[in-house]
């Protein structure tokens, strides 16, 4: 498994917020993620506006993260889906928002594949343990950021990375 580290800059995001369980979050989190999109408006930020994500690469994409409090297959858990919002642009009218602090993460990057195989789980672990080895501590909820259509991805496409804020 190929952890690494990157800084990430404080961010403002659209927010939304809810308790879920892992069949609930299936069918919430598309609908959350269209909802703080529609929401930021031209105010998102996309994939070429993060720098961070190393996606220079790859055409200009809408970038969500998803903040787990808990493990959403062990029972419902606070859940957060968010949209970055561009660093020029204010804060879209009636909008949940909120500032992400400035961090470290160790990531590692995920294909859809691992999704699908049931995999996933395997990289949370896995990042877990690379951070205890390193003796570093986890500071923050682990989180999933998004940045192309996981739904019509590929099953070796990279369609987001798992990250744990560390300090």
């Amino acid at each position: 498994m190929d952890v690494r580290m990157r800084e990430v800059p404080g961010q403002v995001v659209v927010t939304e917020q809810r308790m879920v369980g892992q069949e609930a979050l299936e069918r919430w989190l598309p609908e959350a993620m269209a909802r703080v999109h529609k929401a930021a408006g031209d105010m998102a930020a996309g994939s070429a506006e993060q720098p961070y994500l190393l996606r220079g690469h790859a055409a200009d994409e809408p970038v969500f993260i998803v903040i787990y409090e808990g493990n959403p297959n062990e029972g419902e858990t606070a859940v957060e889906c968010c949209t970055p919002l561009r660093a020029d642009a204010g804060t879209p009218d009636g909008a949940a928002t909120r500032l992400i602090p400035a961090h470290r993460e160790a990531y590692v990057r995920v294909q859809k594949r691992t999704v699908s195989s049931g995999g996933l789980g395997d990289v949370y672990g896995g990042i877990g343990k690379w951070i205890e080895d390193q003796g570093l501590q986890v500071a923050a909820a682990p989180r999933e950021t998004y940045w192309t259509g996981f739904y019509t991805a590929a099953g070796d496409d990279e369609v987001f990375d798992v990250a744990f804020p560390v300090g």
